[in-house]
Formats: C-alpha cells, sequence, structure tokens
C-alpha cells in the first residue's frame, strides 16, 4: 500500500460538478464517499492505496482521505485530464481531518505538485490526526 498527496484546487477543481472545498468533500464522505477522482497523468495507484487530500486554497491542508479501489484507467475526449481512477472517501477520517487538518506547514513536502507519493515522515502525523 502506498499513500498519495492528491492536491485540489477549490477554485477550479471539481467533482460531481461541484467546486471541491473541504466543506464540500466532506458532504461527500457522508453522503456519497465513492468517487471518480482525476488525474492529468497516470499515476500507478493500486486497490488499498491512500490519497490524502490537500485543499491547496484558501488553507493550506490536508483534510480528507480516501482509499483507491481500482487501478486508474484512461478515458477519451479529456485532454487536460485523461486518467481516472475510483476511491472512496474514509468518513471517520475524513471528519477527524476536517476538525483537525494537517497545514502544510507541518508536512516535510512545503511545495507538492502533482500527486506526489507522502513522505515517510509525513505519514506517521497524518494517520494520527486522521485517527488511523
Amino acid at each position: 500500500m502506498r499513500d498519495w498527496l492528491f492536491i485540489v484546487k477549490p477554485t477550479d477543481t471539481t467533482m460531481d460538478g461541484d467546486f471541491s472545498s473541504k466543506e464540500r468533500v466532506l458532504e461527500l464522505a457522508e453522503a456519497v464517499p465513492r468517487q471518480e477522482w482525476w488525474l492529468a497523468r497516470r499515476r500507478h495507484m493500486f486497490p488499498g492505496d491512500r490519497i490524502w487530500i490537500y485543499f491547496a486554497a484558501p488553507v493550506k491542508e490536508v483534510a480528507a482521505v480516501a482509499e483507491v479501489v481500482d487501478k486508474p484507467y484512461e478515458v477519451t475526449g479529456d485532454a487536460e485530464y485523461p486518467w481516472r481512477f475510483p476511491a472512496v472517501l474514509n468518513v471517520d477520517a475524513t471528519r477527524a481531518l476536517y476538525r483537525s487538518p494537517v497545514p502544510l506547514s507541518a508536512l516535510s513536502n512545503q511545495h507538492p505538485q502533482g500527486v506526489p507519493l507522502v513522505r515517510d515522515n509525513d505519514l506517521q502525523l497524518l494517520l494520527k490526526q486522521a485517527k488511523l
């Protein structure tokens, strides 16, 4: 199992037709936790991997977590985000992170880009805050 940092920019990233604020992602975790996530490039994700959702604005923080349920697959007709993968938001962990998010300043990766792997020295903090 690997842990990924999935960067969400609420001003230009949408999920199910709505802006992806941490409030909206918490609502989805509680109502429709399985979501299709979009990728600009293929990542070698596998079922059981986790994605830690980092909200790049308005406050830079990790405030949700989901589990990958299938490998990324390619879609046609979307040049900007040609890859998708299904993941299920962990409602309890997302609630815990929503109440007590991990600020970017607490992570060793101060400039995350793309969808990087979570650094080993950050994982314990994320797990603790998510109560996992």
